[in-house]
């Protein structure tokens, strides 16, 4: 779920600041053995599944395993007991694993305000959006990215051509609000499909070519909003 807040949670760690929840060894070891297909056993050695991605900066492994019924799991990288080139143990039983891990970690978008030096030796404040996930070294608030607010609306406007981080064309800019942090985009004439996409997952704004590119997928996006219409 994406929400949209103000800075509310205090100041969240940048990245590479998170690892306290996780020893040293295991980080290490995390360095020199994690890859794709890397086989994933609970605390019983039971079999969870199989590496299908992993988040370093974030501190999250994707697990797929066709034995819990086809659903991937967003593991922790807390929950990491140990790691070498035969497979990961975890410290949680494969049960517990699927009640609390099978939906991916909540990116919260926040307004930072920052203060940056003038011209004249004095200070200016300037708005940053900021999107925050829970760490999966620790738990605590982790910075995902940030963008200066005022950079994106001088370049932003409508009818400008958005594209998702796989290149896959979106729709067309019919609004965005500066207030709320959001852009609707619309595809389609007689039945359009509207997409909500926050000012944080905007990469560029190619102004000679028209387009806006995101750094999160059409599916991850629409994963966002449908998990907010659900919670609210």
């Amino acid at each position: 779920m994406t929400d949209k807040m103000t800075d509310s949670m205090g100041p969240a760690r940048q990245l590479g600041d998170q690892s306290q929840g996780v020893s040293q060894t295991v980080l290490h070891a995390i360095d020199e053995f994690l890859e794709d297909g890397l086989l994933v056993f609970d605390v019983n050695a039971e079999r969870v599944g199989s590496v299908k991605a992993s988040r370093i900066a974030a501190g999250y492994l994707l697990v797929g395993s066709g034995a819990l019924d086809h659903r991937d799991l967003y593991i922790p990288f807390r929950l990491i007991r140990s790691i070498d080139p035969q497979g990961i143990v975890l410290s949680e039983p494969k049960d517990v694993l699927v009640v609390h891990y099978v939906k991916p970690p909540a990116i919260h978008t926040i307004v930072q305000h920052r203060f940056i030096p003038g011209l004249h030796r004095d200070t200016l404040p300037q708005a940053y959006e900021v999107r925050v996930v829970q760490s999966g070294y620790d738990g605590g608030p982790t910075v995902v990215d940030s963008i200066e607010l005022s950079s994106i609306t001088e370049r932003l406007s409508v009818g400008l051509a958005v594209y998702d981080a796989n290149g896959l064309r979106l729709g067309d800019i019919t609004q965005y609000d500066v207030s709320c942090g959001l852009l609707t985009v619309e595809k389609g004439i007689f039945n359009p499909r509207i997409v909500l996409v926050p000012f944080s997952a905007i990469k560029t704004i190619d102004c000679d070519a028209l387009s806006v590119s995101l750094t999160l997928t059409r599916a991850a996006l629409l994963q966002d909003q449908a998990t907010l219409h659900t919670n609210s």
